[in-house]
């Protein structure tokens, strides 16, 4: 499941739990996609601390969304995702190194306020309470 975050216009963020389907991402998508209309680069906040895994069919909508956005990676600033499972801490930090323009980090359960403060921090003009 997929909800969206409260968080600054320039920032798409997301609670994803439970099992990710494909009609998840038809919430997904669009609210990254609307953040990228109006605004050159943004952020990317997903708090996984409850998702456990996702479907075949929403591993091949996230693979295709991905590779549908190969030119436009520079417009992802930053991606913070809080969660405390191994795997998901070893795939961000391999995210990290695969994409270069993108700053990736990993946030631990309980810390959404210093992920989002961090992810919008890219633009310089949150400061203090801008949330």
């Amino acid at each position: 499941m997929i909800e969206i975050l409260p968080a600054p216009e320039y920032v798409a963020a997301f609670r994803i739990s439970g099992t990710l389907h494909s009609a998840d991402y038809d919430v997904l998508i669009p609210a990254i996609e609307s953040k990228l209309e109006y605004n050159e680069h943004i952020g990317v906040l997903a708090d996984m601390t409850d998702f456990d895994h996702m479907t075949a069919g929403a591993l091949l909508r996230d693979l295709a969304y991905a590779m549908s956005k190969l030119g436009e990676y520079h417009r992802f600033k930053r991606a913070a995702v809080i969660a405390d499972k191994r795997w998901i801490e070893t795939t961000t930090k391999l995210a990290g190194k695969l994409f270069p323009n993108t700053e990736a980090r990993l946030f631990h359960a309980g810390e959404l306020e210093e992920a989002m403060r961090w992810v919008a921090g890219f633009r310089g003009d949150l400061i203090n309470g801008g949330l």
